[in-house]
């Protein structure tokens, strides 16, 4: 953790900032390991300052050492005003509601300068060590064997429901903590919308099934998506399912550090535009995945972000046609200094039961 507050200092410094609020409880995990569901952490003059209620007294002792606890009562804006200096910038969390921010205002020293900034610890949870790609590895090993397992129930009468319940299940006896987000599973004419929840629709001969899942791992994700059919693929479906395959294909050629994540984008659409389905691909491309399953960096056309080593994200082209069928693909990718490696390869892209 130590290396990370560092990072952050120099973040901090570069922002002309004394002291820096950490109020998102994934930015608190990332730079103290504590878990609890109630924290605000103060960095910038000596120790960091965790502040959470009596319920963690022990729990912030055991996870985060090497903070200075403060366990408070009452309102959290009371009790920061208490550690902050008596003057100096300090910045906070642009994710912070209005009133907590009116609240501090009116909490602060009169010396103190409140500053917003824009994802300073999420730039640097872009860039993941060896322990947390560790961890996203265990977290697609065992969203796979979910996916496997439950391969027997993606039969027709089943519910979507019911094939969901299995994958998450399945998911937990191979270690997850719990899944990484609500498990989809979209069933003919469901899977041609992109967020689908998985519902009372029986799966029914000749569907198509998009199944979008992921599991937690020591804190960390994987988020994946593969479609299987039931009865196998002809016609418009196959033409469609290629041109995704190749959409994916070539943005995974062009990966390397230091390109734009919009120019990866691009290539995807371009794929796509060849083949009359680009209008038909109406989100991004992907995102990174670490603590949360959507997080930097953002894989769009309107993406500033710029890929570097270390980085883990999804790749995702999908094509839709409203009322009848989708199809999306999604991998997971670290990019390393030698290039792109799919951490994911290894479970089948299409099932066909």
């Amino acid at each position: 953790m130590s290396k990370r507050l560092e990072n952050l200092a120099e973040e901090m410094h570069k922002g002309r900032l004394d002291v820096f609020m950490v109020t998102r409880l994934p930015n608190v995990r990332y730079l103290t390991g504590f878990t609890g569901s109630n924290a605000v952490v103060v960095v910038g003059r000596g120790a960091p300052v965790l502040l959470t209620d009596g319920r963690y007294r022990e729990q912030v002792a055991r996870e985060a050492p090497s903070c200075e606890p403060v366990i408070y009562r009452g309102e959290v804006a009371a009790a920061l005003a208490g550690v902050l200096p008596d003057s100096g910038t300090v910045g906070f969390e642009e994710s912070v509601s209005f009133a907590f921010h009116s609240r501090m205002a009116a909490a602060v020293p009169a010396g103190v300068v409140l500053k917003p900034t824009e994802s300073l610890v999420e730039g640097l949870r872009a860039v993941k060590d060896a322990g947390e790609v560790s961890a996203i590895r265990g977290a697609v090993r065992c969203a796979a064997a979910g996916f496997e397992g439950a391969l027997p129930v993606l039969r027709a009468g089943a519910t979507e429901h019911e094939v969901a319940s299995e994958i998450d299940y399945r998911m937990a006896l191979a270690g997850a903590e719990r899944p990484a987000f609500d498990t989809i599973v979209a069933s003919g004419p469901d899977s041609s919308m992109p967020h689908a929840t998985a519902g009372s629709r029986a799966l029914a001969g000749n569907d198509l099934v998009m199944v979008d899942f992921g599991a937690l791992n020591e804190g960390y994700r994987s988020d994946i998506t593969r479609m299987v059919s039931l009865g196998g693929l002809s016609g418009h479906r196959t033409e469609v399912f290629d041109a995704v395959l190749d959409a994916l294909s070539a943005a995974i050629d062009v990966l390397e550090p230091g390109i734009r994540a919009s120019a990866v984008d691009a290539e995807a659409r371009r794929v796509l535009e060849e083949r009359g389905l680009a209008e038909r691909f109406e989100h991004g491309l992907g995102h990174g995945v670490g603590l949360e399953a959507h997080e930097k960096p953002s894989l769009s056309l309107l993406s500033r972000d710029v890929l570097e080593p270390g980085m883990v994200f999804t790749l995702e082209p999908g094509v839709y046609f409203e009322g009848e069928f989708g199809v999306r693909v999604e991998e997971m990718v670290l990019l390393t200094g030698e290039g792109p490696e799919v951490i994911t390869r290894g479970i089948a892209i299409e099932q066909q039961v």
